[in-house]
């Protein structure tokens, strides 16, 4: 119990420490993070991204979220990717997922649904991940994939020609998971 105090202290220590101005002070705290951190730092450092404007700082961020490798991280991950007060740095949310060695197929509709409701750009990092998804999928994942992309052509979200394509590409991803579920 004692350890695990410690832990959390300094985890907020290290937390603490990336609110500094000082880029090489939170560099140190991302090191520090590799040895000591666990799943509570997910949220702090999308928190970070929010309002960090060194970029420096913020490429080191999301490298560090590129390299999760707790399956604990994984609903941490989604819940700041669907939770609207993250949407200015989703684009550094998917961009973590796709390079992540975690596996984020349970959340196939999550990134369809991503795909049709928003721009070209978070489309387009959604049909990345997607396309990198290993599997297995849900029957009612695909189902509710499906469904998003049937919202879509019906036109309950703002449609492009570009996106229109990526859309397109979506779709034949999921009709092949489709018909690896039934085999």
């Amino acid at each position: 119990m004692a350890e695990t105090k410690n832990q959390t202290k300094k985890i907020k220590e290290l937390i603490a420490d990336l609110n500094s101005d000082s880029p090489s002070k939170v560099t140190a705290a991302l090191d520090s993070l590799q040895v000591y951190g666990n799943e509570t730092v997910i949220k702090p450092l999308f928190e970070f991204l929010k309002i960090s404007q060194n970029d420096k700082s913020r490429e080191e961020v999301v490298e560090f979220l590129c390299n999760l490798k707790d399956s604990k991280s994984l609903h941490l991950v989604m819940d700041c990717l669907n939770d609207q007060s993250f949407e200015s740095v989703r684009i550094e949310i998917m961009t973590a997922i796709w390079n992540c060695p975690l596996d984020f197929s349970a959340y196939l509709e999550d990134f369809v649904k991503i795909a049709v409701q928003n721009d070209f750009l978070e489309c387009l990092e959604a049909l990345t991940i997607i396309e990198n998804l290993d599997g297995p999928f849900s029957e009612s994942s695909l189902f509710e994939s499906q469904l998003h992309l049937k919202d879509y052509h019906e036109g309950k979200y703002p449609k492009s020609k570009e996106k229109d394509q990526l859309i397109s590409e979506i779709a034949i991803f999921i009709k092949d998971f489709d018909r690896d579920v039934e085999e």
